[in-house]
Formats: structure tokens, sequence, C-alpha cells
């Protein structure tokens, strides 16, 4: 062979070698893989990547590693924060990676970690980042045409969990107030179950005339409630077929000084109709006024201006309101927003 060939075989060979061939880390990491060792192949991969010398299957190596260490240890501590380091690497890297088969197992890894997490009853942000692997799951059978029926079984399984879990423990305090936040909790993941919905309507109708004072733990229990915006309920409230009559009391959280306007409220039905309340009187706002004979504050009412109230903060309002609406409407909330987006929310409830 002349020496030309011979240089051009070289060639060939070294450019096969960097685009083919597997350095000692990519292959380490294999073993590591088939041994089970996922932790130790994840870290064998993450070198092979740091040096740029890589297989064309080494993304679905990479990716699979890094599932099958976070199904792994969801196994051990679903509340272990490496599980949620190590999907973020997984939807990374899972564009670059080639093969169906890792697609599918990524999916039924997803899945398996979402109902670990759900089930664990670790923490409430637990099973939250649980029920976002499942609904993951759901998302790339979808995107990439695989069979779904596993993922959406197990998401079921997962929704079935935490809201049977909420209902009992909504049946076993005292209080009816963290009876509904247990079931807020559920609805946020939840929001379409029917035994769900039947039990919130049960607590909320109970919770008609009480102040709910949302947000009071750590974390908000659903996307609709916010302390700093309006808290509202119905010392007393009649729904007919065709109207609501009663009166309205509305807490100030928003941080500001604030109109109210009885006129703003609406009605909102089950499937999202709405229409406008209207003030009947009565309104009064409770504000401190300086007593001129003591010198200290002192509770006052102060009746409305027409039909606007001065909402102080951390003060309320009352007003007496009404609706009309057509036959077949089926009430579900009152709520008020103000000049500033500000929102406040009431639900009915049904026995």
């Amino acid at each position: 062979m002349s020496k030309k060939c011979v240089f051009f075989f070289s060639l060939a060979a070294l450019l096969l070698g960097l685009v083919g061939c597997k350095g000692k880390n990519e292959s380490n990491g294999d073993s590591f893989l088939k041994e089970g060792k996922y932790r130790n192949a994840v870290n064998s991969y993450t070198n092979a990547l740091k040096k740029g010398k890589v297989s064309k299957d080494f993304y679905d190596s990479f990716v699979m590693a890094y599932t099958l260490s976070a199904k792994q240890t969801s196994k051990r501590n679903p509340g272990d924060d490496i599980i949620r380091s190590y999907i973020e690497q997984v939807h990374k890297y899972l564009p670059q990676a080639k093969k169906a088969a890792t697609l599918d197992s990524v999916v039924a890894g997803l899945a398996e970690i979402g109902v670990a997490q759900v089930k664990s009853g670790i923490e409430y942000q637990v099973t939250l980042q649980g029920f976002r692997h499942l609904d993951s799951a759901l998302s790339i059978a979808k995107r990439n045409n695989l069979d779904i029926r596993a993922a959406h079984a197990a998401r079921q399984e997962a929704e079935k969990s935490i809201v049977t879990q909420a209902i009992e423990n909504a049946d076993g305090v005292n209080s009816d107030i963290a009876a509904e936040y247990y079931l807020l909790e559920a609805e946020v993941v939840a929001p379409n179950n029917e035994d769900l919905k039947k039990a919130l309507d049960k607590i909320r109708f109970k919770n008609r005339n009480t102040w709910l004072i949302f947000a009071a733990a750590d974390i908000t229990p659903s996307p609709l409630v916010d302390k700093y915006g309006y808290v509202m309920y119905f010392p007393s409230i009649n729904l007919t077929p065709t109207g609501a009559t009663g009166d309205i009391q509305v807490w100030n959280s928003t941080g500001n000084n604030m109109p109210f306007e009885p006129n703003k409220l609406k009605i909102v039905s089950k499937t999202g109709e709405a229409v406008t309340g209207k003030y009947t009187g009565g309104g009064y706002c409770d504000i401190d006024l300086v007593d001129q004979k003591t010198g200290m504050f002192k509770p006052t009412k102060q009746l409305f201006k027409g039909s606007v109230g001065e909402l102080r903060s951390e003060k309320n309002c009352y007003a007496k309101i009404a609706f009309t609406y057509a036959r077949g409407f089926d009430p579900d909330y009152v709520e008020y927003t103000d000049s500033l987006s500000n929102i406040g929310r009431k639900y009915f409830g049904k026995r």
C-alpha cells in the first residue's frame, strides 16, 4: 500500500473515531447504566459531554440515566430535591434523543415518579411536583403520538389519591374553614373531579356566612385565592330560580384605601355566564375616627355616599344587593373587581 493510501486510511479512521466511537467516560456510563448504577452513569455521561466526544446514541443513554436515577430515587425518598434536578435535565436533553424507546421510557418514568410523589403524603409542594411530572408525561406522549393510556391511568390514580385524602382531611376537622382549605388544595390539580366538586359545594354552602381568609399557610392553595384581594361573606343570601337577594360584607386586604361600589359586583354561573348586581341600600363602611373627648381612635360606621362606600385598608363594608338572571342560570359565586384589578370571590355552594 502506498504512503498516500495509508494517509487517507488513517484520516478516515480518525474521523470515524471522532463521530462514531465511544470514549472511556461514555463507555463507563454505558456499563453503569446496565448495572443499574444510574447516578454513576449520570456522572460518567456528564464527564463525557464536558470533553465533547460522544457517540450518536449518547443523548438517548444520557436521558435514560437521568430518568432511571430519578425513578430509583423516588422509590426511596419521593421528596428528594435531586428528583426535580434530574427531571430538568431530562427535559433539557430529550429533544436530542433519537430513539422511540427513549421517549416511551421517559413517559413511563415520569408517570411512575409522579404517582410516587403524590402518594407519599410528604408535603403539598411534593404533591404538586408529582402532578407536574404526570402532566409532562401526558404532554410528551401526545406530542410524539405515543400511546397515552398508561400515563392517563397514572394521572387518574394520582388524582383519586389526592381527592380521597382531601375529603378525609376535610371530614376530620372541626373547622369548616379548614375543611375548605383541604379541598382547595386538591382542586388545584383535580378541578374537574366530580367527588371533589360535590364536597366543595357542601362546605361552601356551610361557609356562606363566614369570612374565608385565604392563603393563611405558606402556600397559596388555589390560583383563585389571593390574600391581598377582597374577602367576602354573605350575612344572608336567598337564591331563587330567577335571582338572588341578600347582603354582603367585603373586607379589604389590598393594602390600599379603595372605594367600594356594590354595583360592580357580579354573579357568575357554573358555566361562566355573568350578570351584574344592583345595590339596594343599607350601605356603610367601618372606619376609625379620633374621639374628640378622649383623643383615641373610635370605631365608626360611615354611611355610603350615594351607592359608593369608602373601603379602607383592613376594614370592611356592608351593603344590600340584588341580582336578576334567567331560568337555568346556575349561580356559582359572586365576584368583585376594583379599578386596580384587585379581585374578591365568594362561592355559594349547594346543600
